[in-house]
């Protein structure tokens, strides 16, 4: 972490000029300095490192937090629905949108839990999904439907 030249300084301090002392200017001396900045440098960098580790579990925490903050805010609307008053304070709230990031971590959960392999090699099916099937699966079965006719 020593620049260039500090480095060039400190090599001829410990070769060329190894036994020579100006005041207190010596190759033992300048040595101990360099391994100090060396040393605070090192700290400087684990410092950063979990600083920069602290940050991003911020943000993941703060994304969860707005996920969930806009699914209950979705469930309150819809609670609300014949209660004016405290549905004119939820329309007050306006959320920001979440992060490409944690959307694409919402929409990896349900693809994950469509089933998990057992020790085998088999595949356990988990519980059929809930709500309307996509088209691609609707049109997949109409042609066996209609053959089976």
């Amino acid at each position: 972490m020593l620049p260039f030249p500090v480095q060039s300084l400190l090599e001829i301090f410990n070769n060329e000029l190894a036994d020579v002392r100006f005041g207190d200017m010596d190759a033992k001396g300048l040595a101990d300095l360099a391994a100090e900045v060396e040393a605070a440098a090192h700290h400087v960098i684990t410092a950063q490192a979990a600083l920069d580790a602290a940050k991003a579990k911020l943000g993941e925490q703060q994304e969860a937090m707005l996920a969930r903050a806009q699914r209950a805010l979705a469930y309150a609307r819809i609670y609300a629905e014949t209660n004016e008053p405290l549905r004119a304070r939820l329309d007050a709230i306006a959320l920001p949108k979440p992060s490409k990031r944690a959307t694409a971590k919402l929409e990896e959960a349900p693809a994950s839990a469509e089933g998990s392999p057992k020790a085998d090699g088999e595949v356990e099916a988990t519980k059929p999904r809930r709500g309307r099937p996509r088209k691609a699966e609707t049109a997949a079965e109409e042609p066996a439907a209609n053959a089976a006719e």
